[in-house]
């Protein structure tokens, strides 16, 4: 979190971004492409399968909408999933962060709090939010917690240097980061006083 406040001198090279951020924009990318592919996949079954077709319709009118059906779906579900798993994915990575371990809490506690945010979107009063976050909390955590723990205890059978290749290598692009800093700085700071040491010099021999 440091790094997105860092200063960054005229001329440096602005650092590689952490690998958090990297890692929120994949799965981001992951839950946007799932929601396209299951709204594609539900206008066409909603289109194909669920309405009745209608014999005075031509071709061209039928084409044209299912196209609408299929670019109006892909885009909200898209946009629902995309959003849903952005937020849970954030919310994961900072308990990790946070509390400093890589465990099922971490996953439950997003799903608890991604689904309560969800619940309190439903429309209504005060009272409605409430209770679609109360809602939320009860279905985020009875969801996320057998999950968590599934995929937990799948990773015990996983041999040791698979489970912690994640991590040593986000360590290695934690050094390599912060060395690459290191080095652009003394450069910089090289050339810098080189070029106040020509400066003076000139300034000398215009005296003398």
């Amino acid at each position: 979190m440091e790094r997105a406040f860092e200063r960054v001198k005229p001329g440096e090279q602005p650092p590689p971004p952490p690998p958090e951020l990297l890692r929120w924009a994949r799965e981001t990318t992951y839950g946007v492409c799932a929601g396209i592919v299951y709204g594609a996949g539900s206008a066409h079954y909603a289109e194909t399968r669920l309405r009745k077709p209608d014999p005075t319709e031509s071709a061209t009118r039928r084409k044209h909408r299912l196209w609408t059906r299929t670019i109006s779906d892909t885009t909200l579900h898209g946009m629902r999933l995309g959003s849903f798993v952005s937020v849970f994915s954030a919310t994961r990575l900072a308990l990790e962060g946070r509390r400093g371990e890589s465990d099922m809490w971490n996953t439950v506690g997003a799903g608890v709090i991604t689904s309560a945010l969800t619940g309190m979107a439903i429309p209504g009063n005060v009272v409605m939010r409430l209770k679609g976050a109360a809602l939320g909390v009860v279905v985020g955590g009875l969801a996320t917690l057998p999950f968590a723990y599934a995929v937990e205890e799948l990773e015990k059978f996983l041999p040791a240097q698979a489970t912690t290749t994640e991590e040593s290598a986000r360590v290695e692009d934690r050094k390599l980061d912060m060395t690459s800093v290191f080095i652009e700085q003394l450069e910089s700071e090289l050339e810098e006083y080189k070029s106040e040491e020509k400066k003076r010099r000139r300034r000398w021999f215009s005296r003398s």
